[in-house]
């Protein structure tokens, strides 16, 4: 699907990618980062020829990056690909906290319980809709385990975690399989400063509809299976944030048939999501008698 406001160019030091920005900080601010860690696993910004690194035209900034060619797309559904996304992800953090990358840099800080506060003040605004397709009682559920978990989540919030520079959108999108440097990371638009711990968790989120909410798929994972150990990260798999966000964005616009196709996969994830549920207070449980 093309996107407005990117370019895939021709030039005579092969193909890139040129993407327009409204904030020139963004651009600075992400170049510099990404240019003290290894290139092997993310892809950076580059210099035009004068040595510019972005073109103003009028209000936007275009900045340019290498084109990388992409020789299967990546998939949450496929173990071996979440498997190598984590791996990549944990390289990619680890090198940024060995080198105290986020002490210095200008980018913005992220606050993850602020942000989930607010896409549940705005699910509120779909509870209409849910009442005429006679949902209610299932919008009840969601907004009920929306505020126990951001409860948790305030309660087990370490101020202790080391920060990092969170990738902040681990969609499989932005991650792309190579043929010479196996999966590397793009598209670093919404980074900021926060725990690393931020970016977990929010992939956990993207892979629970793909191990058909399965704690015990999720914890074949390695990297996840030793997450699961803090209070904070278990407490953060019970917020609906991905749903909640699917209403947030379409429901004003859709049309009724389209509501209807969205009420349905909610309801089915629902009924999903409540054994998930269980699971994970068990967890917590078990962590509190420890």
């Amino acid at each position: 699907m093309k996107k407005p406001h990117v370019i895939i160019a021709d030039t005579n030091k092969g193909k890139k990618v040129i993407k327009a920005y409204r904030d020139k900080g963004k651009i600075e601010h992400v170049y510099h980062f990404l240019s003290q860690i290894q290139q092997g696993y993310a892809v950076n910004f580059e210099a035009y020829p004068e040595g510019e690194l972005y073109i103003k035209d009028r209000h936007l900034y275009w900045a340019m990056m290498p084109f990388v060619k992409q020789v299967k797309e990546v998939t949450y559904e496929s173990f071996q690909d979440r498997e190598e996304v984590l791996q990549t992800l944990t390289r990619y953090h680890r090198e940024v906290q060995k080198k105290k990358i986020a002490v210095y840099t200008k980018l913005p800080e992220y606050d993850l319980i602020l942000k989930w506060k607010k896409r549940l003040s705005s699910f509120r605004e779909a509870s209409h809709i849910f009442r005429e397709f006679n949902q209610f009682h299932v919008y009840k559920d969601i907004v009920t385990w929306g505020e126990k978990a951001l409860v948790l989540m305030e309660r087990f919030k370490d101020s202790g975690l080391n920060c990092s520079i969170i990738h902040g959108d681990v969609a499989s999108h932005n991650f792309l399989k190579t043929n010479h440097l196996g999966i590397v990371m793009i598209d670093f638009d919404l980074s900021a400063k926060a725990p690393a711990l931020y970016d977990y968790v929010q992939l956990a989120q993207r892979f629970l509809p793909y191990v058909q909410w399965s704690m015990k798929e999720l914890l074949q994972h390695s990297k996840i299976k030793e997450l699961s150990k803090q209070r904070f990260f278990l407490a953060s798999l019970l917020f609906p944030s991905m749903l909640m966000r699917n209403w947030n964005i379409n429901a004003s616009a859709l049309s009724w048939a389209n509501r209807q196709r969205l009420m349905q996969q909610s309801v089915e994830e629902w009924s999903q999501r409540t054994h998930f549920y269980r699971v994970i207070y068990q967890h917590l449980q078990n962590l509190h008698d420890m």
